[in-house]
């Protein structure tokens, strides 16, 4: 009888790690997705050795393997998203998650070039082609336009104009001694794009709040 509730109670195991590993395809979030499928493979080693009568060894290894691969993945995971100065802790970064989706988040932050300005830089020139779109995580920016000046930041994009219609830097930029921005570079991020359309169509209507935004703005200067 003991061996009988053995088999029976590894059994079960089959049916929990298959569950379990449904519960993770069926997560949005690659973290829960890799613990959930983890856990799953976890439960299958059990199973391959108290079921059969006897352990299949091959089945153990490869899911042994499968574990040790998925635990790799979440640790790697979890260190792509340590904390950098001005990361997605800070409100700007929260509004940026608001409209991307964490697949969107992660390819955007892949190409990301981090930097802290020892000077004052110049990101963009009113009239001239943009390099790179520039997002604002620490610090201020100084906006000259049409004679007009005005400090902004952090939380905004500089170039997005220029990004989305192709034409040239609609005002001057200069990020202020201290001033901690993202630069992407305008080519890589639109292939980026090109091969995930719907990174475009989130990056769309981001540029669309932060023009709505800096119209807003406008009108109080």
């Amino acid at each position: 009888m003991q061996e009988f509730d053995l088999a029976w109670d590894a059994g079960l195991l089959v049916h929990a790690a298959a569950l379990l590993q449904v519960f993770g395809f069926l997560n949005r979030g690659q973290l829960m997705l890799r613990c959930f499928v983890l856990a799953g493979n976890l439960l299958y080693i059990p199973f391959y050795y108290f079921h059969p009568e006897q352990p299949l060894l091959g089945a153990i290894f490869w899911s042994s393997v499968l574990a040790t691969a998925g635990l790799i993945g979440i640790i790697r995971l979890l260190l792509d998203r340590r904390q950098r100065p001005g990361d997605r802790n800070d409100e700007s970064f929260l509004n940026i998650l608001k409209v991307l989706s964490p697949g969107e988040f992660r390819r955007l932050m892949q190409m990301a070039e981090w930097h802290t300005a020892d000077r004052s830089v110049e990101l963009t020139r009113q009239g001239e082609a943009v390099p790179s779109l520039y997002f604002v995580t620490g610090g201020q920016v100084e906006i000259e336009k049409d004679g007009r000046s005005f400090a902004s930041g952090p939380g905004v994009f500089i170039g997005e104009v220029s990004f989305l219609i192709g034409g040239a830097a609609t005002a001057t930029v200069h990020a202020r001694t201290g001033t901690e921005y993202i630069a992407w570079p305008r080519d890589a991020l639109r292939k980026a794009i090109q091969r995930t359309p719907t990174l475009g169509a989130s990056m769309e209507r981001l540029f669309n709040q932060e023009l709505a935004r800096k119209v807003a703005v406008s009108w109080g200067h």
